[in-house]
């Protein structure tokens, strides 16, 4: 149930319901930003069927995510049609995560690869289950333009906040447990562990807002006019493109940015404190791209800052090994644009929930969710598979199982890691921008959406057509 009559959120909402944002960032961060280098560089996988391993799992979510995203729609629990997923998925969740960073150690790279791939889907779809009802539940918090914007905020400085601490306890554990095998391991137990109390937090403070029952639907409807449906909505079409170019942009950086530390840099004690510099900045860029939101639109503060960020990445892979603090200072300034991606993609769904309420008359925010959560880990997919098997293709060394000595890489594999750093990202935001550029719904826009659903809801429930 929306509370339309209030100005500003509750503070249970603003800092309890965004806390939610931890469970599924810290772990989706620390599998971009270590799970390449550890199928790679510790359990042994060449890096091509470490990419292919990642890719197999994202081409189920390919039907995952939809699937989840139709049948969520029709959940009816005395809970909370939201609330009781959550609930349920909560500890199962955390236990999928851990058994990704097991060491197994077999002979069969086939082996080794099937076995990942396994891990990888079974937390990829308890992640889905997680990450749509999450979600689902902001646009019926507030269907305020302003509020939208602040509520994602908070959620989007929890995010990023939440990779902060799972690069923290990355950093520290690293200090102390040498062997690389039993230090993923533990850090798979802890993270997991950490993931799963915010979900029962939100759990306790959303009964009010979520609704036993599925909302008044055309239960014929079947999975595949469904997803027909939300993919004809054009606005839509638009942000799930933008947000794949620049999502895949986040996550191919943060997928090198150990590497690049590593073996170009030739700094690898230094490569975690790069991503806390970064993930940090972000935070602190959260506040000012909600003003800008809200002193313009999300449009154009998206097409702002992925322009600021593809300029400083150039300038990033181009800086010398020698140059230590500008790598530092470019790494700072990067948190603006990685604070666009974490941000205003998601501040806009709300809007597509309710332009798609007044063309179709329903309010379907599970398919929508279950879309962008698709492509979320679709462009992590992707990024690592690329990634993956660019570095085999450029002849890639793996250090051996275990060994804590890093090998000397040929020029063409150094060549390939800063290219990735900096060329291929100004090429995916770009693209990103590009379709920013096209996405209709500004503040004028939505505010007249905003005026005809409350017209349309005070005489009835036949769908209006926008000017």
């Amino acid at each position: 149930m929306q509370k339309e009559e209030l100005k500003s959120l509750p503070g249970k909402i603003t800092w309890l319901y965004s806390l939610g944002d931890i469970a599924t960032s810290a772990p989706l961060s620390f599998i971009a930003f270590f799970q390449l280098i550890f199928l790679t560089d510790v359990a042994g996988l060449r890096p091509d069927l470490a990419g292919y391993a990642v890719l197999i799992g994202k081409i189920w979510d390919g039907f995952n995510d939809p699937i989840f995203g139709y049948v969520s729609e029709r959940i009816k629990h005395k809970m909370g049609r939201r609330r009781v997923v959550l609930l349920w998925a909560a500890v199962p969740f955390g236990i999928s995560f851990f058994l990704q960073f097991i060491s197994i150690g077999w002979d069969s790279q086939l082996s080794m690869m099937l076995f990942y791939a396994g891990t990888i889907i079974v937390f990829d779809t308890i992640y889905t289950t997680i990450h749509i009802s999450y979600n689902a539940l902001t646009p019926a918090i507030t269907s305020d333009y302003d509020l939208q914007s602040t509520l994602n905020g908070y959620r989007m400085a929890y995010s990023i906040f939440g990779t902060l601490i799972s690069i923290i306890i990355a950093t520290l554990i690293g200090k102390v447990v040498v062997d690389p095998r039993t230090r993923y391991q533990l850090l798979g137990a802890m993270i997991g562990a950490m993931a799963v109390l915010p979900i029962f937090v939100v759990y306790a403070v959303t009964e009010e807002y979520d609704s036993p029952e599925a909302p008044e639907t055309d239960e014929k409807v079947t999975l595949r006019e469904s997803i027909s449906s939300a993919l004809s909505s054009k606005p839509f079409r638009y942000l799930i493109l933008l947000y794949l170019f620049s999502w895949t942009t986040a996550s191919l950086v943060a997928s090198v940015l150990v590497f690049f530390a590593n073996y170009y840099l030739q700094l690898p004690e230094q490569a975690n404190y790069f991503v806390l510099v970064s993930q940090t900045s972000a935070i602190l860029f959260i506040p000012f791209w909600v003003w800008m939101a809200q002193k313009f639109d999300k449009r154009r503060s998206f097409i702002w800052g992925s322009i600021s960020w593809a300029i400083i990445m150039v300038f990033l892979a181009m800086a010398q090994p020698s140059q230590v603090v500008l790598v530092y200072i470019l790494a700072t300034l990067s948190g603006a644009g990685i604070a666009t991606a974490y941000f205003l993609p998601w501040a806009m769904i709300p809007d597509i929930v309710d332009y798609d309420e007044l063309m179709n008359g329903q309010r379907r925010e599970g398919i929508f969710y279950a879309f962008i959560s698709f492509f979320q880990k679709l462009g992590t997919g992707l990024a690592i598979w690329a990634f993956g098997v660019s570095l085999a293709a450029f002849g890639y060394i793996s250090p051996e199982a275990g060994s804590t000595i890093l090998p000397v890489q040929p020029e063409s594999a150094v060549t390939a890691i800063r290219l990735a750093m900096g060329l291929v990202p100004a090429i995916l935001l770009t693209f990103a921008i590009i379709f920013a550029y096209f996405y209709p719904i500004d503040r004028t826009m939505f505010e007249d959406i905003r005026r005809k659903l409350t017209i349309k809801n005070s005489i009835g429930k036949e769908p209006a057509a926008t000017d």
